[in-house]
């Protein structure tokens, strides 16, 4: 793929067990990778320790920051923010007459900052991974998959690269999207 920027929407570990090694792929690109926490990074027993070296690997991590490149303000709202938080760290990092994309792990926000923001990056719902499962994830998150719209703006929920629990998926599929953003109707 051609790129100017790598997201990574949360839950890039998954185990206290996980080896540093393993994030040196990210030293390749010469692209910037922008992060924010998911769920399962708060699980973990060393993730401040961890999180002080994502640096050495190319990794931003961009919780409750927001930060301009060209025409697009990037808001980065991880996990363990809480949802009053989450909506107030929207509406500080909001520029007018720019692009604003949101990163955040769960799609629940979209609900209060669709009015304003143009993008939305989510995940979290591995698109319920596991028929009949994702029965069940649809009815907590309604926006479980794919591109949604409401009047201007955009909601992309990622079913993700990888799996939580079993490694296995029925009914779903890993991948990971490409994005183009164009001021070209």
């Amino acid at each position: 793929l051609k790129f100017d920027v790598i997201i990574i929407g949360g839950d890039l570990l998954d185990s206290d067990r996980f080896n540093f090694y393993d994030l040196a792929v990210f030293k390749k690109f010469a692209k910037p990778i922008f992060f924010v926490t998911g769920n399962h990074e708060l699980y973990l027993k060393n993730w401040s320790e961890i999180k002080n070296k994502l640096n050495d690997f190319n990794i931003k991590l961009i919780d409750k920051q927001s930060f301009q490149i060209h025409e697009i303000n990037f808001i980065g709202i991880g996990e363990g923010t809480l949802e009053d938080q989450k909506k107030e760290l929207e509406n500080q990092n909001f520029k007018s007459g720019v692009f604003n994309l949101i990163i955040v792990h769960k799609p629940l926000l979209w609900k209060y900052c669709s009015k304003k923001i143009d993008l939305m990056l989510s995940g979290h719902t591995h698109n319920g991974q596991i028929f009949p499962f994702n029965l069940l994830v649809k009815m907590k998150f309604p926006n479980v998959y794919g591109l949604y719209q409401k009047e201007n703006s955009k909601l992309y929920v990622s079913s993700g690269s990888g799996c939580w629990g079993p490694k296995i998926r029925i009914g779903s599929k890993n991948e990971i999207i490409c994005i183009t953003i164009s001021n070209q109707i």
